[in-house]
C-alpha cells in the first residue's frame, strides 16, 4: 500500500474531529468570536428595590394648571408605512425574513410615470420580485372609486346642508320667547301680604339679589330650601347674597325659601314659569335680576346718613322711577351742568324725581335705592340740585315749569 493512501484517511479523521470540537465548544462553556459581547448584554441587572421601582414605573403627574399641547392629525403609532418607505422601527433581521413585496398602490403606474420602489431591486433570499401590476383597459377602478370618495354630487350636498340648517333651527324654536328684564321690589314681611314672584323659564338663568333697606346686601345664613327640586335648582355661594334659580319645565309654579343672616323670619319667594303675558302672545317677561328689599337693617347696612322715614319702601311711584319706568304724566327735565352718568331728572305732581348712583346734598323728602347703587329721591320743586361726585359737589341747573 502506497503510504499516500494511508495519510488521506488520517487527515480527514482529523480535520473533522477539530471541526466537531469547534461546534460543541460553545455548549462546554467556550466563547465564540464575537459572543462574548452578546453575552455581557444578555447578563441580569442587578435588581432595585421594589420602592424605587414604583417610582420610576409611575409616571410623574401634570402640575395644576399645566397645557397640554393637542396633537394635530398625523401618522398615529403602530400605522402602516406607505409603500416604498421603510419602516425604521423594524428589526433589520424582519425586514429580511420579510421581504417587500410588489403589490399596493404604489407600484401601479400612473401617468406613465415609473414607481420609485420597482428599481435597482435585488433578490433578497433567493425570492425573486414580482413585475409591477398595471391596471387592465377598461378598467372600473376609477368610478368605484369615484363612488367612494364623493358620492353625492354637489347640488344633493347643498341639499342635505339646507335641510340641516332647517333640522337646527326647528329643534331651536320656542313657543314662548323670553325677554329678560332687571326689576326691583320691596318685600312685605307682614301678615297678609302678597308673596314676592320671581319669572323664570327653561334655558334661562334668574339671579335673586338680597337686599336691605339702605341698599346694602344682606347676605343668607343657610342654604336656602326649594319646594320642587326635580323642576327648580337653586344655586347659591357660601356667604353670598345671591341666589341662583333655574328650571327644566314651562308651566310649572314651586317657592323658595331664604333664611337670612340675623332675620327672624325666612323669606318665601314664589317661583313662576312660562305663561304669556297675554291671550295671543308669544313673549314672557324673565326676571334676569330681581333686586329684593328687606324691610330693616341687614349686617352690612350703610351708615345712618338718612332717617328711617326717608327710605320709601312701599311707594310705587319712587318704584316706577327706579325701575326706568316713570309713570305717564312725568316730564323729563333738562339739567345743564357737569351731568353724572345714569342721572335723569323728572318733574311730577309738583315734585322733583332724581334718579342717579351719586349721593344728594340737597334736602330732599324720600329716597329708594337697588342693589347696584341706582337711587332715586323725591325732593320739593327747585332749580337747583347738589349732587355728590368722588367727594366733589355737582350743581345741576334744572329747566322747570
Amino acid at each position: 500500500m502506497k503510504p499516500f493512501q494511508l495519510v488521506m484517511p488520517m487527515l480527514v479523521l482529523a480535520i473533522n474531529t477539530a471541526f466537531a470540537q469547534e461546534v460543541q465548544a460553545p455548549q462546554s462553556g467556550d466563547m465564540i468570536p464575537g459572543a462574548e459581547q452578546q453575552t455581557l448584554q444578555q447578563q441580569p441587572v442587578p435588581q432595585q428595590p421594589a420602592q424605587q421601582q414604583m417610582q420610576q414605573q409611575q409616571p410623574a403627574p401634570h402640575a395644576p394648571g399645566q397645557w397640554v399641547q393637542v396633537k394635530g392629525p398625523g401618522v398615529p403609532g403602530n400605522f402602516p408605512v406607505p409603500p416604498g418607505q421603510a419602516n425604521t422601527n423594524v428589526n433589520p433581521q424582519m425586514q429580511n425574513a420579510f421581504p417587500q413585496t410588489n403589490y399596493g398602490a404604489g407600484n401601479y403606474a400612473v401617468g406613465g410615470q415609473p414607481q420609485n420602489n420597482v428599481v435597482n431591486q435585488q433578490q433578497q433570499n433567493g425570492v425573486a420580485p414580482l413585475p409591477p401590476l398595471e391596471a387592465p383597459a377598461g378598467s372600473t377602478d376609477f368610478d368605484e372609486a369615484m363612488k367612494v370618495v364623493a358620492p353625492f354630487a354637489p347640488g344633493q350636498i347643498r341639499e342635505m346642508r339646507g335641510s340641516l340648517e332647517e333640522t337646527r333651527k326647528a329643534k331651536a324654536y320656542q313657543p314662548v320667547r323670553a325677554i329678560p328684564r332687571i326689576t326691583s321690589v320691596s318685600v312685605d314681611l307682614s301678615p297678609g301680604a302678597s308673596l314676592p314672584v320671581l319669572r323664570v323659564m327653561p334655558g334661562e338663568i334668574s339671579n335673586l339679589v338680597i337686599l336691605d333697606s339702605t341698599g346694602a346686601p344682606w347676605p343668607l345664613a343657610i342654604t336656602p330650601r326649594i319646594s320642587k327640586d326635580d323642576i327648580f335648582t337653586a344655586e347659591w355661594m357660601k356667604g353670598s347674597h345671591v341666589v341662583v334659580v333655574s328650571t327644566t319645565s314651562s308651566y310649572e309654579s314651586g317657592n323658595l325659601a331664604l333664611f337670612l343672616q340675623g332675620a327672624t323670619t325666612p323669606v318665601v319667594v314664589k317661583l313662576v314659569t312660562g305663561e304669556p303675558d297675554g291671550k295671543g302672545e308669544k313673549s314672557r317677561i324673565v326676571d334676569a335680576r330681581l333686586d329684593m328689599r328687606i324691610p330693616g337693617r341687614g349686617p352690612n347696612a350703610k351708615a345712618p346718613l338718612m332717617g328711617p322715614g326717608k327710605i320709601a319702601l312701599y311707594d310705587d311711584t319712587l318704584q316706577a322711577f327706579l325701575d326706568g319706568i316713570p309713570p305717564k304724566d312725568a316730564r323729563a327735565v333738562v339739567a345743564h351742568g357737569d351731568v353724572p352718568t345714569h342721572t335723569k331728572v323728572w318733574q311730577y305732581n309738583g315734585d322733583i324725581f332724581v334718579r342717579t348712583q351719586q349721593d344728594i346734598q340737597t334736602a330732599f323728602d324720600q329716597s329708594l335705592a337697588s342693589g347696584d347703587g341706582t337711587k332715586v329721591y323725591r325732593l320739593p320743586a327747585t332749580p337747583f340740585v347738589t349732587l355728590s361726585q368722588m367727594g366733589q359737589s355737582v350743581t345741576l341747573q334744572l329747566d322747570i315749569n
